[in-house]
This record gives C-alpha cells, structure tokens and sequence, in this order.
C-alpha cells in the first residue's frame, strides 16, 4: 500500500547551496574603495552592506547622514527617504544640504517620502527594484515610517546581496527595544552617534570614531574629547 498518493506529493524542495571555504575565500567581493577618514571608520563596505545609525536629538546624527551622503555620491545613486522634517523639504534639510556640500549633486542624490507599504502610492522596495535605481538608500526613521521587522528581512533579503548589490541605511530614534537590537545585530555596521562624534563598529575594518562636528565635540566632551576620538572612551563600552 502506499503511504503517500501520487497526486498528492509535495513539491520538490530546492536544494540548499553549499559552500566550500576555499570558494569563500577565493571569490571576488565588490568593496567600495573608502578612503581618508571614512576608510579609518568605517572600513572599505561591501556593495550590499545593511548600515545601523542611532543616537539622541541635536547629537550631530542629522549631519552625520548628509555628509556620509555627500561621500557615498562618489560611488553611486543615493536615495533618502525622509519621513521627518516635511518629507525632506524643510529649511533644516536645505540648510543640511548646503553644509554637507550636497546642493551640486542634482542627479545623484534624491530626496523623497515613500511609504513601506501601499496600494496607492509607489513603496520604498519597488522604487529600489528598477532598473537604473539607486545604489544607496536612507531609511529615515525606522520609526516614523513604521517600519515592522517582517518588512525589514523583505527588503534586505530582497536588495542587500551580490546580485542587487543595494546598500541600505536605517536610522533609528535613541531607542533601545527588541527590533531595534535585531536590526543593529544584523547590520553590518552600527554607529552610535553622540556628542558629534560617531562611535563605529564595522564588519568591513575600520573603527575609529568619525568626528562630525570638531566645535560642539569639544563642548560637548570637554576633558573626554581627546580620549573619545581616539577610542578610549564611550559611554557603556568597555576598552
């Protein structure tokens, strides 16, 4: 008798890809070529790495993002999607521009509030599956868009690997509860900005924290500052 009827089988499973180390080694990975201070801090990134950036209100997180922007143009498209300050057309997003030396990038960067999910209006994920899309894209803030974790793993299973090749930055309210972990987790570089100094961990080397704003640095950390840029101190981390 058979146990299971033919017109009842389960559809054959793919086979899972198995990996050799020798072909991990070996293989050519896509880095982007960092240089100067971005290399020091945040390693040479590969083309579909996931980026994690938090830290308090009026810490230098904004300035942080649109100057590490304005350095990503020399590598590829950048997409921002705003859900704070008006959606991006703001006098603080126009002042942020000008400071970061973005207002000349026409072109290479492009600034916009899309939803995660929608029937009606064009989502996040599908403007970052067409062709001629950007290489770049800011999430800013997971909050404010509404971001849930099922959406997360959609649209970095989705985009972030070789074949997409999409780098994905998301920003995050000084927040510390369980998505906002998972997320840090799973990126591969996680900077916590305070003080106008971003502190940085990186799968891709680097690691030396990134000084946004040299002036409110040194009120900001007085005695510490020195210690602080060169990675003796940090709140909550041990050296």
């Amino acid at each position: 008798m058979q146990l299971v009827d033919n017109a009842k089988k389960l559809p054959k499973k793919k086979k899972i890809k198995i990996l050799r180390p020798s072909q991990i080694v070996s293989k050519e990975r896509d880095l982007y070529p960092f240089e100067d201070t971005f290399r020091e801090s945040f390693g040479c990134p590969e083309q579909h790495s996931k980026w994690f950036i938090t830290g308090p209100s009026f810490a230098g997180k904004s300035s942080l993002i649109f100057t590490l922007c304005n350095y990503l143009t020399h590598f590829g498209i950048v997409d921002y999607n705003n859900h704070e300050e008006a959606g991006g057309d703001s006098e603080t997003v126009s002042h942020k521009i000008i400071q970061s030396g973005m207002q000349d990038k026409d072109g290479k960067v492009r600034l916009y509030k899309a939803p995660i999910e929608s029937d009606d209006h064009e989502t996040f994920g599908e403007r970052l599956l067409k062709k001629r899309s950007a290489d770049f894209a800011v999430l800013d803030s997971i909050q404010h868009a509404e971001l849930s974790k099922k959406q997360y793993l959609e649209l970095t299973n989705t985009l972030c690997h070789p074949k997409k090749g999409k780098s994905l930055i998301f920003i995050s309210h000084w927040v510390k509860n369980d998505f906002t972990r998972f997320i840090k987790h799973d990126c591969d570089i996680k900077i916590e900005v305070m003080g106008f100094v971003a502190y940085v961990e990186s799968r891709y080397g680097g690691g030396k924290p990134f000084l946004i704003w040299e002036e409110g640095a040194k009120k900001y950390w007085r005695k510490k500052y020195k210690d602080v840029l060169e990675g003796k101190y940090w709140p909550g981390k041990k050296k």
